[in-house]
C-alpha cells in the first residue's frame, strides 16, 4: 500500500492481502512466470505483530484510554481491561457485506467500542489496512531480503466474498486503500508500538489522508473462492475437471465452482456462475451460539454492569473455545474469577445450532445442485468439493456436503477434501504453512491467479 511520491511502480510482483474477519494474511507473487517454489512466498505477518502463529495476525482493533491498539496488542489490552473497559472491535470487515456498504461504512462505531464517538466504520478499515501495510513492509524485509529491488512498491490485491469488477465495493475499497497508504506513510512504525497511537494522531492522519490520499497501488479484488481454487489447482499435479469450493470464514461462508480448461494457455479456471453464493452462516454464527451457552450457564447478562468483564472474556475467546470444543469435545472460558464449561453435546442439542446446520445444508444444496447437473451433462464422473477457510476442519462440513448431494448424483460422485498443504516440491514457503494452509491459501491463490482483462 505504498504511498505515491516518486517511487517506481513494479509491474511484476503483486501482493494479495486476505483481510479476514478473524485473521489477516498476505502473500507475494514475485513472478507469475517463475516455478511455483520461487513464484510465491507467504508473508510472516504474525511474526512481526507478535501473534501466536507466524503467518496469521488477528483482525482486531481496540480504542482504550484515548489510544488505539491493533492486532495482538489490542487483544492483550482487551484481556486485561477492567470493569467498564471498551469492547474490542472484531469482525468489522463484515460491513462490506451490508446491503448498503456506503451507509454501513459511514456509520459511527458502536459506543461500546468507541465511547468518544470519533471513528466511523470506514475509519476503522482505513486504520487497520494502514496497520497491515506496516506489517507487510516489515514482513517483506524478512522474506524478500534477497530480492533485487524493493517489493513494497508492488501492486496490491485483496480477497473479498462480494467482489465484482467495477462494483461499488471494489471502487470503495480503492479509495480506502489510497487513504490507508497516506495514513501508513504518516504514522509509520507507530502502528507497531506497544503504547498504541493516540486518538488525536489517528484522527489527524485520517483527515489529511481524506484530503490528500496516497497511492494504494490497488490492482484488483479477487473473489475468495476463486483465490482458493487457484491455490488448489496450483498445488496439484492432476487438477480435477470440476472443483466446488466451500470457504467458511468467520464472517461469511462462500461458495463457487470452477471448470478447469486446459485448452487455454495458460490453463484457466472458468467459473460455473450459478453456484456462486455468499452466506452469513459462518464461524461467527457458531461463536455467538457458543458464547450464549456459556453466558446462560453462568447466568450473566449484558445488562448487568458487573458482568461486563466476563462478557468481554467470552467475546474475545469464543473462537478459540470453538476450536477446542470440536477437537477435545468440550471448552471452557474464564475471566480469572468465573469460569464455565460447555460439552459438544450441549452445542449439538441447542435449537439455534440445529437451525444453523439446517440452514447451511440448504445453502450448500442450492450451490451444489447446478454443479452436479453440469458434471452429469458433461459426463464428468466426480466433483471435488474442497473445504477452505478457518472453518475448513469443522467435522460436520463433510457430512453436510454429502447430505446436500444425496439423490442428485446420478453417475457423478462427490469427493470431499481439505484444501491441503503444498506439495513436497514447494520449498519457497515457511514450513509453518502446512497446518494453516486452508486459511493461508486465499492470499496465495489471490497473488497467483491471472485475472481476466
Amino acid at each position: 500500500m505504498a504511498d505515491g511520491g516518486d517511487s517506481p511502480f513494479i509491474e511484476g510482483p503483486r501482493i494479495c492481502v486476505d483481510f479476514g474477519t478473524a485473521l489477516s494474511k498476505a502473500s507475494i507473487c514475485l513472478s507469475p512466470d517463475a516455478p511455483l517454489d520461487q513464484a510465491v512466498r507467504t508473508l510472516p505477518l504474525g511474526a512481526v505483530s507478535g501473534a501466536a502463529h507466524p503467518l496469521l495476525t488477528p483482525s482486531i482493533l481496540l480504542v482504550e484510554g484515548g489510544r488505539l491498539f491493533f492486532g495482538p496488542m489490542a487483544f492483550e489490552h482487551a484481556q486485561r481491561g477492567g470493569e467498564g473497559a471498551c469492547q474490542p472491535l472484531l469482525s468489522f470487515k463484515t460491513v462490506l457485506c451490508a446491503e448498503n456498504p456506503a451507509a454501513a461504512l459511514a456509520a459511527k462505531l458502536d459506543r461500546a467500542a468507541d465511547p468518544t464517538g470519533t471513528f466511523t466504520q470506514r475509519d476503522a478499515l482505513v486504520l487497520y489496512l494502514a496497520y497491515l501495510d506496516q506489517l507487510i513492509r516489515a514482513a517483506l524485509v524478512l522474506t524478500t531480503h534477497d530480492f533485487p529491488y524493493d517489493p513494497s512498491f508492488s501492486r496490491r490485491r485483496y480477497t473479498s466474498p462480494v467482489w465484482a469488477p467495477g462494483g461499488g465495493v471494489d471502487l470503495a475499497f480503492q479509495s480506502i486503500f489510497n487513504e490507508a497508504a497516506a495514513v501508513s506513510a504518516k504514522l509509520g512504525r507507530l502502528f507497531l508500538s506497544p503504547d498504541g497511537i493516540s486518538i488525536a494522531q489517528c484522527k489527524d492522519a485520517l483527515d489529511k489522508a481524506a484530503a490528500a490520499p496516497g497511492d494504494g497501488r490497488l490492482e484488483t479484488g479477487v473473489f475468495e473462492p476463486h483465490a482458493a481454487a487457484a491455490a488448489s489447482m496450483a498445488f496439484t499435479s492432476a487438477p480435477s475437471r470440476i472443483v466446488f469450493m466451500l470457504d467458511m470464514g468467520a464472517g461469511t461462508t462462500d461458495f463457487a465452482a470452477f471448470e478447469f480448461n486446459e485448452a487455454t494457455d495458460p490453463p484457466m479456471l472458468e467459473e460455473i456462475k450459478s453456484a456462486r453464493q455468499s452466506s452469513l452462516l459462518a464461524g461467527d454464527s457458531i461463536d455467538h451460539i457458543l458464547a450464549d451457552l456459556h453466558m446462560q450457564k453462568l447466568g450473566v447478562s449484558p445488562d448487568k454492569a458487573n458482568d461486563a468483564h466476563y462478557l468481554r472474556a467470552v467475546r474475545l475467546n469464543a473462537r478459540a473455545a470453538k476450536e477446542m470444543l470440536f477437537t477435545a469435545g468440550k471448552c471452557g472460558i474464564t475471566d480469572g474469577r468465573r469460569s464455565t464449561m460447555i460439552h459438544a453435546q450441549e452445542l449439538a442439542d441447542d435449537p439455534r445450532f440445529k437451525d444453523f446446520i439446517g440452514a447451511l445444508k440448504a445453502v450448500i444444496t442450492r450451490s451444489l445442485s447446478p454443479v452436479l447437473q453440469r458434471a452429469h451433462d458433461a459426463r464428468v464422473r466426480a466433483v471435488d468439493v474442497v473445504l477452505a477457510g478457518g472453518g475448513a476442519r469443522l467435522p460436520f462440513l463433510p457430512q453436510l456436503v454429502h447430505a446436500a448431494s444425496e439423490g442428485r448424483l446420478g453417475s457423478t460422485s462427490v469427493r470431499v477434501s481439505l484444501l491441503g498443504p503444498p506439495n513436497p516440491d514447494y520449498e519457497g514457503i515457511d514450513a509453518a504453512v502446512g497446518a494453516v494452509f486452508p486459511q493461508i491459501a486465499m492470499s496465495i491463490g489471490g497473488a497467483l491467479v491471472e485475472m481476466a482483462r
